[in-house]
């Protein structure tokens, strides 16, 4: 621990909070990464903009939430899948640099991605573009398939795990960490699904074997969610929006947006049939058929904000958002 200068007090090596239930500003964890802020916050973990001092950088640290960092198996099925998520290097998957723990809390290091997430584009604007949503699902198809031929689904692609970047950058992330928190199939548990419930494939609510086909099918929900503004199924429910597509089909997606193209309506609604022997045979062929849809010159990311008025004050400055459970 470095000595404190200038009347300044030492870092919180231990990192945790007085009552225990999380970090500080100022903590270091691991001895080496230095919480600076929170910058996002969900059912599982909250995520931390910090500065690792060994090398110098900035990224972000994903802290379990108490209740998950002080059950001894979590703790370890976290490790084993943030293991194996950092051996995904991929431009399209945000990267995994490190994992550990220390007295009441445990731990995700992972690449800072400087942007919005999908679901903020989708928040902020509606329907996207037929070019725009459609480089934004190829560039997600290509990441999927990358750690599909590595043995590694993800089971909760959703727009909020999409990051976004200045103009062309496009990053799934939480690799393996839904995996870790065992929802497979799991409407019940740990409430992940129950959460995510407009994007979950039926083979997952069904508790079959999961293959790189579920996550096929959610970035199909994902992109009908993107060009129509509206999610494939909407129940009254949770759980009975997840049940529905057991039974039934969106609606065509050109019945909703007659405009687009026809190719473009069948390859997604490819990816969203019920048997995952009906969808695309992988990810990359799903990628390769929105890619004759996408321009990947356009703009990704959010908008500019418009011009304040003379005198107002300025808008505050983008945060960086890591998605969050």
């Amino acid at each position: 621990m470095r000595e404190p200068t200038d009347g300044a007090e030492p870092p919180r090596e231990a990192g945790a909070s007085t009552d225990g239930q999380g970090p500080v500003p100022s903590a270091v964890l691991g001895g080496r990464y230095r919480l600076e802020s929170e910058i996002a916050s969900g059912g599982m973990a909250a995520v931390w903009r910090a500065h690792d001092e060994l090398l110098d950088r900035t990224v972000a640290v994903k802290v379990l939430h108490g209740h998950l960092a002080a059950d001894d198996e979590f703790r370890e099925r976290f490790r084993r899948e943030a293991v194996a998520a950092a051996k995904l290097t991929h431009p399209h998957i945000v990267g995994v640099y490190d994992t550990g723990s220390q007295g009441p809390l445990a731990w995700l290091v992972m690449e800072l991605v400087e942007g919005p997430t999908l679901r903020d584009l989708l928040d902020a604007g509606g329907r996207l573009e037929v070019a725009r949503a459609a480089a934004i699902g190829e560039k997600v198809a290509r990441g999927l398939a990358f750690a599909h031929e590595r043995g590694l689904v993800h089971r909760d692609v959703k727009p909020a795990n999409i990051l976004l970047d200045d103009d062309t950058t496009v990053k799934v992330a939480d690799f393996g960490i839904a995996k870790a928190e065992g929802t497979e199939g799991d409407l019940t548990g740990t409430g992940t699904v129950l959460g995510t419930a407009g994007y979950v494939a039926p083979e997952q609510i069904l508790s079959e074997p999961l293959t790189g086909a579920c996550d096929q099918y959610a970035l199909g929900c994902v992109l009908y969610e993107a060009l129509t503004a509206r999610r494939p199924f909407a129940g009254a429910s949770p759980m009975e929006t997840a049940a529905l597509r057991l039974r039934t089909d969106p609606p065509p997606l050109r019945s909703v947006r007659p405009e687009l193209p026809e190719d473009l309506a069948a390859a997604i609604e490819r990816a969203l049939a019920r048997r995952p022997e009906n969808r695309f045979p992988s990810a990359a062929d799903f990628a390769d058929a929105l890619a004759r849809f996408a321009d990947s010159g356009h703009t990704l990311a959010l908008p500019a904000a418009p011009a304040p008025p003379p005198g107002a004050s300025p808008p505050a400055p983008p945060v960086s958002r890591p998605a969050s459970r």
